[in-house]
Parts: structure tokens; sequence; C-alpha cells
């Protein structure tokens, strides 16, 4: 029973890339580093799974929010010069 119990409360696994995962009945890759090799020179990178588009798209809106605070604390330190030579 408690093994029935553990099996089915346990975490799935985190699927791989298609070209490395190993438990694949009909595809099997049997030279790591071609893989390795692949995946380092951009291969298939026109193909990217829905969770690597998120990744990429959390990544570009990070980069584009510090940017926007960056330039927020540009202005304001502009704006606070400008308003302190007046006077």
């Amino acid at each position: 029973m408690f093994g029935f119990l553990s099996n089915k409360l346990r975490r799935k696994r985190v699927k791989n890339d298609a070209l490395l995962d190993s438990s694949s009945e009909d595809f099997r890759m049997q030279n790591a580093q071609f893989v390795s090799f692949l995946q380092k020179s951009g291969f298939r990178k026109r193909q990217l799974d829905r969770h690597e588009r998120s990744k990429r798209f959390k990544k570009l809106v990070t980069i584009g929010f510090a940017w926007a605070i960056c330039a927020g604390a540009l202005w304001v330190a502009v704006e606070s010069a400008q308003a302190l030579s007046l006077f």
C-alpha cells in the first residue's frame, strides 16, 4: 500500500529534450557527445516547445522592465538636476 501511494504522489519527471530522452522507446540516441554538440550548435532553434518560449518571453519582459526602471531613474535624476539649477 505504501509503495502504491508513494508512486501516485511522486512528482512527475520533467521531460528532457527529445534527443536526450533515454526512456523513449522509438528513438534512442547512443552518443551523448553528439547530442550535446547538436544542442550547442543551435540545432532545432526554430522548433521551441512551449516551456522554452515562455522562458524566453519572461526573460525579455524582465530585461524590458529593468531598462524601464533605469530609464525612469535617469529621467528623475535629470528633472531633479534641472529643477535645482533653476533655484
